[in-house]
């Protein structure tokens, strides 16, 4: 017979015993969970690099809010928004603080070389353009050297991290200069420090709602996002659907258990214990490959990998596995000794 002192001293010995006899079906368990845990950090990590090549320069850019123009009832996009130099005063003077925004999608050249950037135009920009390490190392370019923006002379004022935007470089110009290339005598956007209500034609966008209005962005980290959300539900159906077929075949086993005294909490406990070794097991293996090609793979691809990225869906997994396993484990609560063992 099995009494409550045994049951304390040998939390998980079926479930550890039935791992060890049936290695080979719990090993191809684990490198089911082990893939999934793979694909899902690597696509963590793509997603944060995507994500930071959309968004980086907006993120950085100063102030409370943006203002962007309205069309029938919703803000434009930073790409196609349009602002007058009456709509840029009626912001300062509710503002004082406001400064113009322009942003245009265009090109830096030097000699045959020319390189597509997004062309960002800002109050108090250093005379010339200020370019990003890689856009002037593509082109051959140093400071003081001679370029043209959007076809208009300029030289290089400064190279340093610019940020991206819409997974373009950012080249930053004065706003006059900006205007000459962009071929435009208004704005993009104004930068607020605070909230601005009441502006006819205007739309003023705060905190993570301003990354909405890059295009692309919404829907491709969306895209993304739901990608990962249907790999965790797949992971644990897939440990659901395991330990449900495993539970079935071991009911009769586990009676005898249970007619030996062992009690419906002792069977669940060991239950979950073995689904946890499992879970572990699949989910160190996969997220450790997982990180260790994503690292490999930075600089051929945009990549972002954190702690964060890799603990946060790594517990996700395995939080869901094991509610997986529970659903999967019902049986062991209610299993009458001589109804399995007559099955």
């Amino acid at each position: 017979m099995v009494d409550s002192d045994d049951e304390k001293e040998m939390p998980m010995y079926i479930g550890l015993r039935e791992i060890r006899r049936a290695a080979g079906r719990f090993g191809l368990m684990v490198g089911v969970i082990a893939l999934l845990s793979f694909l899902v950090v690597a696509l963590s990590a793509l997603t944060g690099g995507l994500r930071d090549q959309s968004v980086s320069a907006v993120e950085e850019l100063p102030g409370a809010a943006i203002a962007v123009q309205k069309s029938a009832g919703s803000a434009v996009g930073l790409v196609d928004s349009r602002l007058s130099d009456d709509d840029v005063a009626r912001l300062r003077a509710d503002d004082p603080g406001a400064q113009p925004l322009g942003i245009a999608m265009s090109g830096v050249g030097h000699g045959v070389s020319n390189s597509a950037v997004a062309v960002f135009g800002r109050v108090g920009a250093a005379a010339g353009v200020r370019l990003n390490s890689e856009t002037a190392a593509a082109l051959g370019v140093r400071p003081g050297d001679a370029v043209s923006v959007g076809g208009v002379p300029a030289r290089v004022a400064s190279v340093g991290d610019t940020g991206m935007f819409a997974h373009s470089p950012v080249a930053e110009v004065p706003i006059g200069l900006w205007r000459q290339a962009a071929h435009r005598d208004d704005s993009t956007a104004v930068l607020l420090t605070r909230e601005v209500t009441g502006i006819d034609g205007v739309a003023v966008v705060t905190g993570s709602a301003r990354l909405d209005l890059i295009p692309g962005y919404s829907s491709e980290h969306g895209s993304l996002l739901l990608i990962q959300g249907l790999l965790l539900v797949i992971s644990a159906v897939v440990v659901g659907a395991f330990f449900a077929v495993w539970t079935g075949q071991r009911l009769p086993s586990l009676a005898v258990v249970r007619a030996m005294g062992a009690s419906r909490w002792y069977l669940v406990r060991d239950g979950l214990g073995q689904a946890a070794v499992v879970l572990g097991a699949g989910l160190v293996v996969g997220a450790a490959a997982g990180a260790g090609v994503a690292f490999a793979a930075d600089g051929a691809v945009p990549i972002a990998l954190t702690v964060g990225g890799v603990a946060l869906p790594v517990v996700a997994m395995a939080v869901l596995g094991l509610l997986g396993a529970v659903l999967a484990l019902r049986p062991l609560t209610s299993v009458d000794p001589l109804t399995a063992l007559n099955r």
